[in-house]
C-alpha cells in the first residue's frame, strides 16, 4: 500500500488509550491515532474530520450502552472495528456482533492476538492501488480423495486465463502435496522458507517467492523433505502470509488438508468462499454434514460454502437430490466423471482448460470458475467464528 492504513484506538478510559498507544507504538505499518469517547457521543465516528481504515475500541463499564448507541449507526460504509472487552461475555459479544464489530478479544489485553486482527481487517478491506479487492477461496475435501487438489489448481488456472484476475493458489498440504505435480513445475521457494520470512514481505520479495506458471498463475507449496516434524505452530506466520497475499492478488485460493488445526482455522478466519468437495457415497456425505458443522462453529454462512460433487455419475445409488438434501441450504454442482482425460491432465502436469478445453469437465469446471469472476460474498472471519474459539477453545477436530 501507497500509504499506511489508518488505525482509530477509541475508549472512554484514558488509561486504556495509553495502554493501547504503547503497545501499539512499535508497529510502524500503522498511522494511529486516539479519539478518547466522551459523555454525550458514543460513537467514536462523530465529527471526525476523516475515516480510518480500522477502529479499535476499548469497552469499559459502560460498554453495553455504547455498543448499543453504535448499532443505531451501523452499516456496511462503516470502517471495520474491533472490540477489546476486558470483561467479555456471551452478551457482550452479542451485542458487540449487532454493533457490527468484525472482531472480538475478550480478557487482558494480548497485543499478537490484537495486531493479527488489525492486519486481517486491513487486508480484507484497503484497495490496492489499482482499486481491485481480493477474494479468499478455500477448497478442502469432505473426504480424503475426493479431488480437492484437482479442483482447486484447475479452477484457479481457468480464472486466472479466462478473467484475467492476478491469482494465486496456495497448497497446505505440508508432506504429500502434489500442487506442483498438475502444472509440471519445480517450486522456486518451499512454503517453510516463506512463512519464516513472513512479517518482513514487501510486495516485490512475496512474488519474487511465489513460482510462476505460464498463464500468469502464481504458485506456493511446501517441500515435503522440509515438512515440519515437531510441534512448532507457525499460523500466526500464516495469518500475515495470507494477509499479504490478499493485498497483492485479487484471487487467493488455498488448497487445505482434510483436517482442523490452527492452519485450517486461520484460513477460515479468512475465506470469503469455501469450496467443499464431495463424492456420491454415503460416507462422503456424513463427513461433509461434519464439516459444514465445524465451518459454522468457524463463522462461515451457508452462502459463503459451495458443495462440488466430483466425479459425479448419472446411475449412482446416491443421487444429486441425495446430496443436496444432505447439504441443507449449501448450494451444490458436480463435475461429471472422466477418468481419462483427468488422468491424461495430470500425468502431463497440463491444466484441464489447456488439455482438453472442449471436454465435459473443463466445460464444468469453467462454468464453476465463472462464479469466482466476480466478488459473490462479503469478506469471512466473522466475529462469531473468532468468538467461540476465544470463549469456548474447543479442541481441534481431526476426522480419522
Amino acid at each position: 500500500m501507497d500509504t499506511k492504513p489508518i488505525v482509530l484506538l477509541a475508549s472512554r478510559s484514558k488509561p486504556a488509550l495509553a495502554e493501547l498507544l504503547s503497545k501499539l507504538g512499535n508497529e510502524t505499518r500503522y498511522d494511529l491515532r486516539s479519539r478518547h469517547v466522551e459523555n454525550g457521543h458514543a460513537d467514536p465516528l462523530w465529527g471526525l474530520s476523516f475515516v480510518p481504515d480500522v477502529i479499535v475500541m476499548a469497552l469499559n463499564e459502560r460498554g453495553h450502552d455504547d455498543l448499543s448507541e453504535i448499532t443505531k449507526q451501523a452499516s456496511a460504509q462503516r470502517p471495520p472495528m474491533i472490540v477489546l472487552a476486558e470483561k467479555g461475555d456471551a452478551q457482550t459479544m452479542r451485542i458487540a456482533m449487532q454493533a457490527g464489530a468484525r472482531d472480538f478479544l475478550p480478557g487482558a489485553l494480548n497485543l499478537e492476538e490484537l495486531v493479527a486482527s488489525i492486519d486481517r481487517a486491513v487486508a480484507q478491506t484497503v484497495k490496492r492501488p489499482d482499486g481491485s479487492s481480493s477474494t479468499m477461496i478455500a477448497v478442502v475435501n469432505a473426504k480424503g480423495g475426493s479431488g480437492a487438489t484437482f479442483i482447486a489448481t484447475n479452477l484457479a488456472y481457468a480464472l486466472k486465463t479466462t478473467s484475467k484476475h492476478s491469482t494465486a493458489l496456495m497448497s497446505l498440504d505440508m508432506q504429500f502435496g502434489s500442487l506442483m505435480q498438475h502444472f509440471d513445475l519445480k517450486l522456486k521457494h518451499g512454503l517453510m522458507e516463506v512463512l519464516e520470512n513472513a512479517h518482513s514481505l514487501d510486495a516485490v520479495a512475496l512474488d519474487a517467492y511465489m513460482t510462476q506458471h505460464e498463464s500468469g498463475l502464481r504458485l506456493l507449496a511446501a517441500r515435503p523433505e522440509n515438512a515440519p516434524h515437531g510441534q512448532t505452530d507457525r499460523s500466526r506466520q500464516l495469518g500475515t502470509l495470507l494477509d499479504k497475499m490478499a493485498e497483492q492478488y485479487e484471487r487467493v485460493f488455498v488448497d487445505m488438508p482434510r483436517r482442523v488445526d490452527p492452519y485450517m482455522e486461520c484460513v477460515l478466519e479468512r475465506a470469503d468462499r469455501l469450496v467443499l468437495v464431495v463424492q456420491q457415497t454415503v460416507s462422503h456425505l456424513r463427513d461433509a454434514t461434519r464439516m459444514l458443522e465445524i465451518f459454522s462453529h468457524h463463522g462461515l454462512k451457508d452462502e459463503q460454502i459451495l458443495a462440488v460433487v466430483n466425479r459425479s455419475e448419472k446411475n449412482s445409488p446416491i443421487g444429486m437430490e441425495d446430496v443436496r438434501r444432505a447439504m441443507g441450504e449449501v448450494p451444490v454442482v458436480s463435475i461429471p466423471s472422466d477418468f481419462k482425460i483427468v488422468s491424461e491432465s495430470i500425468n502431463l502436469g497440463v491444466p484441464l482448460h489447456a488439455h482438453a478445453r472442449s471436454s465435459a469437465v473443463a466445460k464444468a469446471i469453467g462454468a464453476l470458475a465463472d462464479t469466482f469472476a466476480e466478488r459473490t460474498a462479503e469478506p469471512g472471519g466473522s466475529l462469531l467464528g473468532r468468538a467461540f474459539s476465544s470463549l469456548l477453545r474447543k479442541q481441534p477436530w481431526s476426522p480419522t
